[in-house]
């Protein structure tokens, strides 16, 4: 008979899961920080199968896979932690990857590594503020708007039209979204609660880049959609200007969640870590 897989070790108090080889002996670590509203398996096509003495270390979010939802999202707080935790381990290589608030914790958290190499990729990443507070404020307009266009629907619904505006960007005729085998097309994995949204948010909105993490230099690529509306190209590009060596992989009709309808993104990243391997 076959024997099942078995489930992955639950997550610690401080929202950190850790499977593949022991942190302390690793030769090589790679650590998953998600974004607001994101599961960790989004990212399993960087972490199934994991490499062989390969260290993972992934960051839940409160609220998300079994992690209770106590406290808000705090980037540099976050940061500082898994540094702790990253420099006790012998790894000669760390790979971050980032998504959305995932990203400034994973860009802080560069800065604090004492490891000689380390890469960091980063998904939707978003600019300093204030142009991730701004831009709140523009998708609170979105909200209000959808809820007077779809009143009296669920939340699910207007959540739904939301979610499109997160895929596609402010467009009047978004693309038809692809269907599953079961004809239902591609939609959000969960609908937020208000307090849910709230603390996975506050974090990045509120982010500016500590002096320390700007002078890092460690190989460094954005994966970023030009119709983003949380973290606008223009202020994006304005952020990467500011750091040598940094460059910039464009998803053309995509906004926030590029790597919702292009998986090759995730075969990009892995292509980075090659090409940046000493």
């Amino acid at each position: 008979c076959r024997m099942s897989a078995a489930p992955p070790p639950p997550i610690g108090p401080d929202g950190l899961r850790l499977t593949g080889a022991p942190l302390e002996t690793a030769r090589r670590v790679l650590v998953i920080a998600p974004g607001a509203l994101t599961r960790l398996d989004t990212f399993a096509p960087l972490t199934h199968p994991l490499p062989s003495g390969t260290a993972l270390v992934e960051l839940a979010f409160p609220g998300l896979d079994g992690r209770p939802l106590d406290r808000p999202v705090r980037v540099r707080a976050t940061a500082r932690h898994l540094a702790e935790r990253l420099n006790q381990s012998a790894a000669a290589r760390i790979d971050l990857v980032g998504l959305s608030a995932g990203a400034a914790i994973c860009f802080e958290l560069r800065g604090r590594l004492t490891c000689p190499d380390v890469t960091l990729s980063v998904i939707a990443a978003p600019a300093p503020a204030p142009a991730v507070l701004t831009a709140s404020a523009l998708m609170s307009r979105d909200l209000l708007r959808l809820r007077r266009a779809h009143r009296g629907a669920p939340w699910k619904v207007v959540w739904f039209e939301m979610f499109q505006i997160l895929l596609f960007g402010r467009t009047e005729a978004p693309p038809i979204l692809p269907t599953d085998s079961t004809g239902r097309p591609a939609g959000p994995s969960l609908t937020p609660t208000p307090k849910l949204l709230a603390y996975h948010g506050l974090g990045a909105a509120f982010w500016r880049p500590s002096r320390r993490a700007m002078k890092a230099r460690t190989p460094l690529r954005f994966f970023h959609g030009r119709r983003d509306t949380v973290s606008p190209a223009r202020a994006l590009e304005r952020f990467v200007a500011r750091l040598p060596g940094a460059d910039i992989t464009w998803y053309d009709e995509r906004g926030h969640l590029p790597h919702v309808l292009n998986p090759d993104l995730f075969r990009a990243i892995r292509q980075f870590w090659s090409s940046a391997r000493r």
